[in-house]
């Protein structure tokens, strides 16, 4: 057991603690891996706790709260399989490190637990904090005692415990057949894009028609419940959180028995899997053909755009902040007399602040800047060498954010207008400040992204979802949007041009300052990498 300890507790430093290339710096690694947890917890706690309160309040008074659970249960599911199946082509079968610990005196069994067993740690977290939030809040709002016992926080542990089991044994599965059609059909990354965005689109669905699921849930609770039969695994959890041993226990061992078939299963045939797998991705095959001249900055360009484009995980996590902002702006106008109808309900409520607000947050989710240093990894030196000097190298990576962000922010800010019937002075005022939003935004995310680096990092999932350079390149500029708020208010204490004028001004100096700063230091941090 000390073996498999030493094993999972690299794996899953792996995952949560690969922050930046420097030796030594455990405090950052330490702060990288709390604000992945804390991440996690936070989706997870906001999930749960909105729609099983909403699900709660009309399900209590029909005794059906079992139902809450089911759906909870569903989530936690699909919410842990989008997390880590495309984690698990990288973490479990293509790790840079696969090399050494295969050549160590340990079975490759032994180090395919380790390894799937930090992905069900990972599983372990984001089910906690969604099936507990509904615990507490079936606990508070039943209306027939269930939740008032010891043994009722028993099962729901039970639960919780067994239910990443069953993410785990489908997240691996799913993970070694995208690692396995990744090495047999050369674009790979379409087919994780299609996923990916029927996923999205699936979850939009599923937004836009929550009220009327509620609604029809309220009206045949029961029917509801039968016509999930086909989700039995599901169904036994939440009858057994509510009482019934039996199904709870059938529940787990659902869980169990695929979790165990998968690791002894997969671990028989580890090393064959990870050297087919390795062998294929290191073949490249060169075919003589013409090749098109271009100027430097459009080579960079289109590099940088193969790049984001090409790798599922930067292009979902770095550009699904544009994907709601264009979405929340033609929402908004093709929707635009519902719109009106609801905010006439909120006489004097300032429209334009809302909206710059929601803006600002979509496109503080856009780090695309804080990632691309870093993406470049032990390759970096192939661009360092290139005959572009240091300056134009960054303002090309800070650029593709802008040439992403600046349309993205016209369309929506244009809808917005029309569809809130802003004033043209408002309008144009809300279209400059997340222009200069936008600025701020990339050029703070490559200096970001130079002051910590992470160039060895095992795969681009752990650069893009768990570095620090990410992590303060989203933080920081949601906390600059509560700076502009805050000023906005002081402002409109004195007058309205004065509380447009105050967020507008300190945008500006913080983009002056960030283009300053990358001017005159950027290059120098890029010759010390």
């Amino acid at each position: 057991m000390k073996k498999f300890f030493a094993l999972l507790k690299v794996s899953v430093k792996s995952m949560l603690l690969s922050s930046t290339n420097s030796r030594g710096r455990s405090r950052k690694k330490a702060a990288t891996g709390v604000g992945a947890i804390v991440l996690i917890a936070f989706l997870g706690l906001y999930l749960s706790g909105l729609y099983s309160s909403m699900l709660m309040g009309v399900l209590a008074p029909v005794h059906m709260e079992a139902l809450v659970f089911i759906f909870m249960g569903m989530a936690a599911l699909v919410g842990g399989l989008m997390f880590t199946t495309f984690a698990v082509k990288g973490v479990v079968f293509g790790g840079k490190d696969n090399d050494l610990l295969l050549s160590m005196p340990v079975s490759s069994t032994m180090l395919m637990a380790s390894r799937v067993t930090a992905i069900y740690l990972e599983n372990l977290l984001f089910s906690f904090f969604v099936l507990a939030p509904a615990g507490a809040v079936c606990a508070l709002m039943t209306q027939g005692g269930v939740g008032h016992s010891l043994l009722f926080w028993v099962r729901l542990l039970v639960a919780v415990f067994a239910l990443p089991l069953l993410d785990t044994a489908l997240s691996v599965l799913f993970g070694a057949l995208v690692a396995f059609l990744s090495t047999k059909v050369s674009r790979g990354a379409l087919g994780q894009n299609i996923v990916m965005a029927v996923y999205l689109v699936a979850v939009m669905w599923f937004a836009f028609n929550l009220n009327g699921m509620i609604e029809g849930l309220a009206a045949n609770a029961m029917g509801v419940k039968e016509s999930l039969s086909w989700a039995a695994p599901m169904l036994w959890m939440a009858d057994g959180i509510m009482g019934d041993w039996g199904l709870l226990l059938a529940f787990a061992a659902c869980c169990v028995v695929p979790f165990v078939l998968v690791v002894f299963g997969l671990g028989k045939v580890y090393r064959q899997a990870v050297t087919a797998f390795a062998a294929r991705s290191a073949r490249n095959d060169y075919k003589l053909s013409a090749q098109s001249a271009s100027g430097q900055k459009k080579a960079l360009l289109s590099k940088e755009a193969r790049r984001f484009f090409g790798t599922p995980m930067y292009m979902w996590n770095s550009g699904l902040g544009l994907i709601m902002l264009v979405a929340m702006g033609v929402a908004a106008l093709v929707m635009q007399k519902d719109l009106r109808m609801y905010l006439g309900m909120l006489e004097g409520f300032p429209l334009m602040p809302m909206a710059a607000l929601l803006m600002g947050f979509s496109l503080s989710m856009c780090a695309i800047a804080a990632p691309s240093i870093s993406l470049e990894g032990k390759y970096l030196w192939i661009l360092r060498e290139a005959p572009v000097g240091e300056r134009s190298l960054l303002w090309i990576k800070t650029g593709f954010q802008l040439l992403l962000t600046v349309p993205c922010t016209v369309i929506a800010g244009v809808c917005l207008t029309i569809a809130l019937e802003l004033p043209p002075l408002e309008g144009a005022v809300l279209l400059l400040v997340e222009l200069l939003f936008c600025a701020v935004h990339a050029a703070f995310g490559t200096l970001i992204g130079l002051t910590f680096p992470k160039l060895d990092a095992v795969n681009e999932t752990v650069v893009v979802k768990q570095s620090l350079a990410v992590m303060l390149g989203t933080f920081v500029p949601m906390a600059v949007l509560g700076v502009c708020a805050l000023l906005y208010w002081l402002g409109g204490m004195v007058s309205g041009a004065l509380a447009l004028a105050l967020p507008l001004v300190l945008l500006a100096a913080l983009a002056a300052a960030c283009a300053l700063i990358l001017l005159n230091k950027g290059p120098a941090m890029l010759r010390a990498l």
